[in-house]
């Protein structure tokens, strides 16, 4: 039921309008930016990055197709928070804070849709505490197949994750790129994970969720 009432309230988003396409490396929300304007992804994926300053500013998390951006920051009429920039070319609907506010108070399938959205949030907030507290190759491995089990691409051989770069995986999991080559590496020789340019493949999820399940919290 859930779940209907919130594709109800997307599809009351969407309206009359037409998605706006966005390019890979496009800023699609600019920390600072005044809070006027909603975004709910058609097509594509994206990143949230926290604007700490540091040399690696952390991601919070990727979103995709049918997810909710930006309706804190016009909810609380208050500037953006974080940067939303696209991994993958994709495209989104554009729904000014004003109108999203009257449909949000008018519609209880756009308030299904916001509690749903905010569910997710702290489920990804969730898991995110529980990877940090994983060291090595299983944290690497965690993200990794989460990513890939919501975003990836299902394939004969398993699940492949596309557009995102060796230096998100890094900035998502709280490590250098330098870091992680041996995590990378570690899970290639065992046959977990195959890599190319911006392409991550899970041959066997199941055989990466037991990797987890036994490493513990060792490297």
């Amino acid at each position: 039921m859930d779940d209907l009432a919130a594709n109800r309230g997307r599809a009351v988003l969407r309206g009359a309008r037409r998605p706006r396409p966005f390019r890979r490396g496009e800023h699609l929300i600019t920390a600072g930016a005044p809070s006027d304007e909603v975004l709910l992804i058609e097509s594509g994926l994206v990143k949230v990055v926290l604007p700490t300053g540091a040399v690696r500013e952390p991601i919070t998390g990727l979103y995709g197709p049918g997810d909710l951006l930006g309706e804190i920051g016009v909810t609380n009429s208050a500037p953006r928070s974080a940067h939303v920039i696209a991994l993958v070319a994709g495209a989104a609907w554009h729904v000014a804070g004003s109108h999203f506010l009257s449909l949000r108070d008018g519609d209880p399938d756009v308030r299904r849709l916001i509690d749903e959205t905010w569910r997710k949030r702290q489920r990804n907030a969730d898991e995110n505490q529980l990877r940090q507290m994983r060291t090595g190759a299983a944290r690497v491995a965690m993200c990794l197949l989460s990513w890939a089990r919501e975003f990836g691409t299902r394939l004969d051989s398993g699940l492949e994750l596309r557009g995102v770069s060796q230096q998100d995986l890094a900035h998502a999991v709280a490590m250098s790129v330098k870091t992680i080559e041996p995590f990378l590496h570690a899970l290639r020789e065992q046959g977990l994970l195959q890599t190319g340019r911006l392409r991550y493949r899970l041959p066997d999820p199941d055989r990466v969720g037991h990797f987890i399940a036994n490493a513990g919290g060792m490297n």
